[in-house]
């Protein structure tokens, strides 16, 4: 269960609509080349810089999401189009790049991506399942990728986001008396309390799998980033001990976790080679037989001071996560 080949498209700038649908960017950040780390930067912050901050970039964020798992699985199955892949991918970094920047008005679609996207995007729907097709082809028709050919960065930006108003693809329940600062949603049976600016995201080909995705409006020493929640039987005769799951050599910091209802291992984990970390949480409830992993894409380098109060670090950057881990509980109507 390796958490080193992260899952990233680049959704929704350059192409904010089909992009979503396309870029999977399986970045084992151990074997990836310089080039294709710098991609992978560029492309994380497209998701927390633009995505997260319009509804149009949510709503492709969300798509992303849904569709995760299978890419993952397709990525593992396809070995061979990963170096086609990362080559369409360069050749829209220096237009993002360039968005970020401020500097989207000097660089412009041209016709040699969108004949790689479209490429790319017809290779995925044939080997993807139905309703990865279905997905591919509607946003297509929403936007075909030829009215894109010559605008600026800006220019597709602003088409994609003018008059976009999507729904949230899981309604919200508000968590009583708390002032609207938190949602709850029960994912197979367990009860889960999340941030109320949150959106969820149930996977399309896994369905034990729920994402929690941020928007706008979270409060800025947050670092927010998304929650993967995966909820499944598992058997009190079978191995649920967490740490025949990882490498302990991948082990920074863990600290056991006793709730009133589930018991396990609160941990952050970071791969050789890879600038970034990992935050776990995997908690089983014995009666139930209920096994919960939590898992965080914290997209920011480990401390360096070897006398880090990881604790100190969860409570005040990710208190969302930690809220989530101790509220959790077997859901009883």
């Amino acid at each position: 269960m390796k958490l080193g080949r992260r899952s990233r498209w680049i959704i929704a700038v350059t192409v904010l609509a089909v992009l979503s649908l396309l870029f999977l960017s399986q970045v084992d950040a151990v074997q990836a080349t310089f080039n294709n780390m710098h991609a992978f930067t560029v492309l994380l912050r497209v998701e927390t810089e633009i995505m997260q901050k319009t509804p149009a970039g949510q709503y492709y964020e969300s798509l992303f999401w849904k569709h995760n798992d299978e890419l993952m699985q397709i990525s593992s199955s396809y070995p061979e189009n990963e170096e086609e892949f990362w080559r369409v991918t360069r050749l829209f970094i220096p237009g993002l790049e360039a968005l970020l920047n401020g500097e989207g008005d000097a660089v412009q679609i041209t016709s040699e991506q969108v004949e790689s996207l479209k490429e790319e995007l017809d290779w995925l729907a044939f080997v993807g399942s139905p309703t990865l097709r279905e997905d591919i082809q509607r946003e297509q028709q929403r936007l075909p990728l030829e009215t894109l050919v010559g605008m600026t960065m800006n220019e597709v930006l602003d088409f994609i986001n003018s008059g976009w108003n999507p729904e949230s693809v899981v309604a919200k329940t508000l968590v009583p008396e708390s002032d609207g600062e938190w949602a709850y949603y029960v994912h197979d049976g367990v009860y889960l309390e999340y941030p109320s600016q949150y959106t969820i995201q149930i996977s399309g080909s896994e369905k034990d799998y729920a994402y929690f995705m941020p928007s706008t409006g979270m409060p800025e020493y947050w670092h927010s980033v998304v929650m993967k929640v995966k909820v499944w039987a598992v058997p009190s005769n079978e191995n649920t001990d967490v740490h025949t799951w990882y490498s302990q050599e991948n082990i920074l910091w863990e600290t056991p976790i006793q709730t009133a209802e589930f018991q396990g291992f609160e941990f952050i984990q970071k791969y050789a080679g890879s600038p970034t970390m990992d935050m776990h949480a995997f908690l089983y409830n014995q009666q139930e037989q209920l096994a919960v992993d939590i898992w965080v894409f914290v997209f920011e380098p480990p401390p360096q001071d070897g006398a880090t109060d990881y604790r100190q670090l969860v409570n005040q950057r990710y208190e969302y996560f930690q809220h989530m881990v101790d509220s959790l509980r077997i859901w009883k109507p």
